[in-house]
């Protein structure tokens, strides 16, 4: 099994997409702050042509957030997966606004001290789990230039690339990650690995991973939700309907965001297949 390339100029181009999302609401403070200078411009030269735009911008903007309001509304009400994502982006974002810092601040001053891969992959971990891609990047890279043998770095190495999309780099490391510590993860790696196979569109290989999670660990919305999709696409109608219903089964207790996320996404699959839950 190939070992993940975790050469900086590869991962760099990946971290600096990855902020793109983070920016947007920026450009469009800079845009509403540049739009009176403009009507101020265009008064200076014609003030009827910036009455005239102001009177129109502001109908359009009334309009398109009401028709916005009005579709929100609708998708909220009939479409599962709106609310489910709701919730699921909301979660994430008090994660990573609320968490308690201190513990990786400590962990990034125990460092000056004294280097070790184990701090450095404590340092990654709790970076990634806040959602601080760049900080987690180079401390998972350096735990693994340290003891390349850390199954848990190989491991959070793969939920990088996964979040920042690099699939095939990300199936190497939960590959190796479990052939380190078979389970790992509590099967969380195997799963990943199934999923990555699936993207890649090895679907045999991907629906054997998946399977193998299933028996040695059971299963759970997300990796039924997975299953059902990898079925589905080699034309298993039977077998993808099972996993998908296994996925929206009707809640039995409180579910996580996540949890949430995938039984939403179950239903809307089977409702395309004139299934119900």
């Amino acid at each position: 099994m190939s070992e993940p390339n975790l050469a900086e100029p590869d991962l760099a181009p990946l971290l600096r997409r990855s902020r793109w999302p983070a920016l947007v609401p920026l450009y469009l403070v800079w845009l509403a702050a540049g739009v009176p200078v403009a009507l101020w411009l265009v008064h200076r030269s014609d003030p009827e042509l910036a009455v005239r735009m102001t009177q129109m911008g502001s109908t359009w903007i009334r309009h398109g957030l009401l028709g916005l309001a009005v579709l929100a509304f609708a998708a909220l009400l009939c479409w599962p997966p709106m609310p489910a994502g709701l919730r699921l982006f909301l979660h994430r974002a008090r994660l990573a606004l609320t968490s308690d810092r201190r513990p990786l601040q400590r962990a990034i001053a125990e460092l000056r001290h004294f280097e070790s891969a184990q701090k450095h992959l404590e340092v990654g971990r709790l970076a990634l789990q806040m959602g601080d891609l760049n900080l987690a990047a180079p401390h998972l890279q350096r735990a693994l230039e340290l003891d390349n043998a850390l199954s848990d770095a190989h491991y959070q190495f793969g939920r990088l690339w996964f979040r920042l999309r690099s699939i095939e780099q990300a199936a190497a490391a939960f590959g190796i990650a479990e052939v380190l510590d078979p389970g790992h993860a509590f099967g969380d790696a195997l799963l990943h690995h199934g999923r990555c196979m699936y993207l890649l569109g090895d679907t045999q290989g991907a629906l054997a991973l998946l399977r193998q999670h299933a028996e040695r660990h059971g299963g759970n919305r997300r990796s039924h939700f997975w299953l059902g999709e990898a079925l589905q696409s080699i034309g298993d109608r039977e077998g993808s309907l099972a996993s998908f219903r296994a996925a929206a089964a009707p809640k039995t207790a409180s579910l996580t965001a996540e949890e949430n996320w995938f039984r939403a996404r179950a239903r809307v699959a089977l409702w395309r297949r004139g299934s119900r839950s």
